[in-house]
């Protein structure tokens, strides 16, 4: 293909020569051609060969810096080289990481009014919500009388804890609290025994 240059009404237009008609490049082919003369421009003040390097930015993603991080790579071929029981026992969280997550998820404003709860009442509000979801399963819904603010609270922390769904209905004292997902998993430590322990 042979290119040419005429000039029209003061302005150069290139022209493609494609077979027996020309044909004008367009706008995509005149921006593509600026970037990547913008690119071999920038390349060559950094000192960067364009036709040996890539000089665009990649992404890293977890997998890329696995292969990349000789550290990561020891503790990934340790894994893979494990048995199915030993690759089992490694990813297992333990009781105590998974109870400190959860007790995270419980919001600010209701893990500062924890401390003024009774066990007794966290324990109680446990037993009911936890027979009702463990015994309907999947979109299950309870809905609890909270006759006081220390009732609503032990109930919302109870929810939050247990990533379950949790509505308050404050004109009518109830707290509506819902499965959303298909299996729920009763944690193995519960909020009262953590707060124990805290």
């Amino acid at each position: 293909k042979q290119w040419y240059q005429r000039r029209v009404r003061g302005r150069v237009r290139r022209k493609k020569k494609s077979g027996n008609r020309l044909s004008h490049s367009g706008n995509i082919y005149n921006c593509k051609k600026s970037n990547d003369i913008f690119l071999k421009e920038l390349a060559s003040e950094l000192g960067i060969d364009p036709e040996l390097q890539d000089i665009t930015p990649s992404h890293n993603s977890p997998l890329s810096s696995l292969f990349c991080d000789p550290d990561k790579m020891k503790i990934w071929l340790v894994f893979i080289d494990s048995t199915e029981d030993a690759q089992d026992e490694m990813l297992t969280v333990s009781p105590e990481v998974e109870s400190n997550s959860r007790y995270k998820k419980i919001s600010k404003s209701i893990r500062s009014e924890l401390e003024n709860i009774p066990c007794k009442t966290i324990k109680q509000f446990e037993k009911d919500i936890y027979s009702v979801v463990s015994d309907m399963g999947y979109e299950s819904v309870v809905v609890l009388s909270a006759a006081t603010k220390t009732d609503r609270v032990a109930i919302v922390a109870i929810s939050q804890y247990s990533r379950l769904k949790c509505t308050s209905h404050l004109p009518i004292s109830a707290v509506e609290v819902e499965l959303k997902r298909k299996h729920f998993t009763k944690p193995s430590v519960p909020l009262s025994e953590l707060l124990l322990s805290h």
